[in-house]
């Protein structure tokens, strides 16, 4: 996929990973984690980001379908056969990062396993009015989709985003200034979101989360002193 960069360098995320106590260390710009993608689109004045937790049962086929705003996400568990017309198919694996794009047709989102689950959750950057999917037929099979928090992004201008991986080791925590709006996916362990002085947020794994407002400060525990938590971080620019 030509917009779709895997797998690139270890320079990502507006973030210093740190065992000191939590609020100890000094806020960073970003510079840490792994980065899994890039995609880029034409420039909008994103209103929503609105967010699905699709749970697909063995060998399920997602129907053909096509994107008003641009969906980018991420695969929790399984494998994904994935095809946009025009284009040879791919192998979306646990762990890897997804774009599709706006327009054309996307030809397969299916299960790859006929025998396993396959999990992916993905984000959807919609203007004023933009629908969420749009299927080409009625639907003749129930797609188990569970909505996770809308984030309100108020009109800002986006035509990047960045997705990154940060693994915190047990009661590890990850300290940002966020440069940029910002949203988030647990995909391993428990962590607490504490921003900018509110109230914290506990988020277990397979749960989402936002920093819409540029210039936040973030602080993210792992809970656990001795299970790991691995986060997805998508930077909005």
């Amino acid at each position: 996929m030509k917009t779709l960069i895997k797998h690139v360098s270890t320079i990502a995320l507006a973030a210093t990973i740190s065992s000191a106590p939590l609020f100890n260390s000094a806020f960073a710009a970003p510079d840490n984690g792994v980065k899994l993608l890039t995609a880029n689109f034409e420039a909008r004045e994103v209103v929503t980001v609105e967010a699905g937790d699709f749970h697909f049962k063995p060998g399920q086929i997602a129907p053909v379908h096509t994107h008003a705003a641009p969906a980018i996400g991420y695969v929790v568990k399984g494998a994904i056969i994935y095809q946009v017309e025009g284009e040879k198919p791919q192998i979306l694996n646990e762990g890897d990062a997804f774009y599709e794009p706006v327009g054309p047709r996307i030809l397969r989102f299916d299960n790859a396993s006929a025998t396993d689950e396959a999990i992916f959750i993905d984000f959807n950057l919609q203007q004023e009015g933009e629908p969420f999917i749009v299927f080409e037929e009625p639907l003749t099979e129930d797609i188990d989709r569970r909505t996770l928090p809308t984030t309100d992004l108020s009109g800002k201008r986006i035509d990047q985003v960045n997705i990154y991986a940060n693994e915190l080791a047990g009661g590890d925590s990850l300290q940002l200034k966020t440069v940029r709006p910002m949203l988030g996916l647990v995909a391993d362990g428990i962590v607490v979101i504490k921003v900018n002085g509110k109230a914290k947020q506990r988020i277990v794994a397979g749960k989402s989360f936002s920093i819409p407002k540029a210039g936040s400060k973030t602080t993210i525990q792992n809970v656990s002193s001795e299970v790991p938590a691995k986060l997805i971080t998508f930077s909005l620019i």
